[in-house]
């Protein structure tokens, strides 16, 4: 049963990860620059989450050495990682971008292997190679690749990774899982916060349509992607909800056909079909 609620708990992460299009779109083309976005996205979902624990009598304290472990795994994996992301998609096409980024479940797979001695299925590999080869395939489009954007999506494959792989450390597996997550959230508000201030980008708004975009945008594709990150990866493990994670694409590319009338092509079509593929050998072996 702790299987089967980890599968559902990773897959409905990826598919509300999948949605940011859904609520950041407008505030894009309607001209808010990406720091201000974050800023608004992750102060309200901290903000929100922190209310609602408190509201529960949650205890949220911390000791010295489980705030320094969130710090690092909450900015310099989680929060970080949409910096570096960003900043690739001004060197290279979003597409290409994205299908480098989900290289990620490979450095999950190197990382679990050195620091927790975990030896992967043949079939939990192969899994991996299918999940990536059809992400290449839903998200690759032709365009020039400077090596600076090469670097920064890179790190955004690295830093996500080493995220998911730090949630498994003694110290962060111990702490209550609202409480890691609220404080990651808080701790990402924070750094984009003195990002956006630092280059002079944040901006304040105070339009209801976008005030209710980030709202959308803070909990569902933050605070209940970021929680049912934290379960899976403690039912299931690192890998296997990394590669589950790979199902964030499709969603994203189902909310662009329906909601923004993009077109898909026949290796589009391909690379869905590989991904759900790799899905479900994965689960199939978790089910033996």
């Amino acid at each position: 049963m702790d299987k089967l609620k980890g599968i559902l708990f990773a897959a409905l992460s990826a598919a509300t990860f999948g949605l940011i299009p859904l609520y950041a779109n407008q505030a894009i083309l309607d001209g808010v620059n990406n720091e201000t976005i974050l800023v608004y996205r992750y102060g309200i979902a901290g903000v929100l989450y922190a209310i609602y624990l408190l509201f529960r009598g949650t205890n949220m304290r911390l000791s010295r050495g489980e705030l320094q472990e969130v710090t690092i795994a909450g900015v310099g994996g989680y929060g970080i990682t949409a910096f570096f992301l960003m900043w690739s998609y001004h060197y290279m096409p979003t597409g290409v971008a994205t299908a480098i980024h989900f290289f990620y479940p490979v450095v999950v797979a190197l990382l679990m292997a050195i620091f927790y001695k975990e030896r992967l299925p043949l079939t939990v590999r192969a899994g991996i190679v299918l999940a990536i080869c059809g992400v290449y395939l839903l998200s690759w489009t032709p365009g020039e690749v400077k090596w600076m954007g090469l670097f920064f999506v890179l790190m955004s494959t690295l830093t996500y990774g080493c995220y998911i792989t730090a949630l498994n450390r003694p110290v962060l597996k111990r702490i209550n899982p609202d409480v890691l997550t609220c404080y990651v959230l808080l701790f990402t508000a924070l750094f984009y916060l003195i990002v956006a201030v630092a280059r002079g980008k944040m901006e304040i708004i105070t339009r209801p349509r976008f005030l209710m975009d980030m709202g959308q945008l803070a909990v569902l594709s933050t605070i209940v992607s970021a929680r049912l990150l934290v379960a899976a990866v403690k039912l299931i493990g690192s890998v296997t909800s990394s590669v589950l994670g790979t199902l964030e694409p499709i969603t994203a590319i189902v909310v662009g056909v329906l909601y923004f009338n993009e077109q898909l092509t026949y290796v589009n079509y391909l690379g869905l079909l590989v991904v759900l593929v790799a899905v479900l050998v994965v689960i199939c072996k978790m089910k033996k």
